[in-house]
């Protein structure tokens, strides 16, 4: 096994008495990390693989990848084991890493052309992906270049549990599966199940306003959207966060912006579907206003996630129980039932929010979306 560093580790003999310790005892053993067995070495590199997705730091300050791609480079066998941890969770947060992680797909390919013992299948080890650009601007102008980008990622994508994209991203991926799928349909049922493996369980839309219609383009018969079971919108806390705060403090229903939501859901595509949510920051208590729109400081919220029975809703829309007065505030770590098809949750853990042009990859790579 490589010399993965000079560092010694220091094992401490504890004395059977309080009154021999001595402040200045020295170690009875030490060991470099190459002395470790095998197996020990390798979990301790798989845990050291994990990407960090921190509240505090700016991705252009610590690339969560970083210490991933290092330990990369040691040795085939220490690759072979962190990449399962290392793809976990993939966030594709500006053009530039949707074009490197195109590339790198494109690498496996040739790789497994060759029966290189450097491939490795990222699809199955893919299980959540983030997708979104902050600059819709700018991506609208290189449109056809991201749908480059996106054939290339759809195989991957298809196949991760949880996806989250951007509304705009959404409409390309809709649209290159519907694409394929016309060309292709003269193949066996086998071969077209390879093709849409149907797995993505959660997908999440960022950035949603209630006067947005994102499903507009979406053609009847999505065989993308047909298989999604559960649907949630991080919302747009920069222009609607006085809502959001409402509901946290039980002030208001959520009936009116949940319907205008819903309105906008394509039903006829989406038939799994099973829950629709939305999450928001936690604002139950009084907060320092000024510090949650300073960008330099932001606040360390809760994170509350309000669930519909998307099933119990299809049933009978026009009299569906929505939540009446009194209405219920949920404490973080807990989650309520007020009415029957609506649930309220909140995080017992916090992110950093600021309320303008806020990114919600972070709190949704940490699982607090979920």
């Amino acid at each position: 096994m490589p010399q993965f560093t000079r560092r010694v580790f220091k094992v401490w003999l504890l004395p059977t008495s309080l009154a021999s310790y001595s402040p200045v005892m020295e170690p009875a053993i030490s060991f470099r990390f190459s002395d470790l067995p095998l197996e020990i070495a390798l979990l301790i590199l798989k845990y050291a693989a994990r990407p960090t997705f921190s509240q505090r730091e700016k991705y252009a300050d610590k690339n969560p990848y970083a210490t991933a791609l290092s330990l990369c480079l040691v040795s085939r066998l220490v690759r072979r084991t962190i990449l399962p941890e290392f793809l976990h969770t993939i966030s594709l947060h500006r053009c530039d890493s949707m074009r490197m992680f195109a590339t790198t797909l494109l690498i496996q390919e040739v790789y497994a052309i060759e029966k290189s013992d450097l491939f490795f299948d990222y699809t199955s080890a893919v299980q959540r992906m983030w997708i979104s650009h902050n600059d819709l601007v700018e991506q609208r102008c290189r449109d056809s270049e991201s749908k480059l980008y996106l054939n290339l990622l759809v195989p991957v994508l298809l196949a991760a549990p949880a996806l989250a994209i951007d509304w705009y991203n959404l409409k390309l991926v809709v649209q290159i599966v519907e694409d394929v799928r016309t060309s292709c349909a003269d193949l066996d049922a086998d071969r077209r199940h390879a093709l849409f493996p149907g797995k993505t369980q959660s997908l999440t839309i960022m950035g949603h306003c209630i006067n947005w219609d994102i499903f507009k383009h979406v053609r009847k018969g999505s065989v993308f959207l047909a298989s999604i079971p559960h649907l949630t919108y991080l919302a747009n806390i920069g222009t609607e966060g006085d809502i959001f705060r409402d509901f946290s403090m039980g002030l208001v229903s959520p009936e009116h912006p949940l319907r205008a939501w819903m309105r906008d859901i394509p039903w006829a595509c989406m038939k799994s579907l099973e829950t629709f949510s939305v999450v928001y920051p936690h604002l139950d208590a009084p907060y320092d206003i000024l510090t949650y729109i300073d960008d330099t400081v932001g606040l360390d919220l809760h994170v509350e996630r309000l669930t519909v029975s998307a099933s119990l809703f299809r049933q009978d829309p026009a009299s569906f129980p929505w939540v009446t007065p009194p209405f219920p505030v949920t404490r973080p770590g807990e989650k309520s039932t007020p009415s029957n098809g609506v649930s309220f949750e909140v995080t017992q853990d916090r992110a950093n929010f600021w309320q303008f042009f806020y990114m919600w990859d972070k709190v949704w790579a940490c699982g607090l979306a979920d």
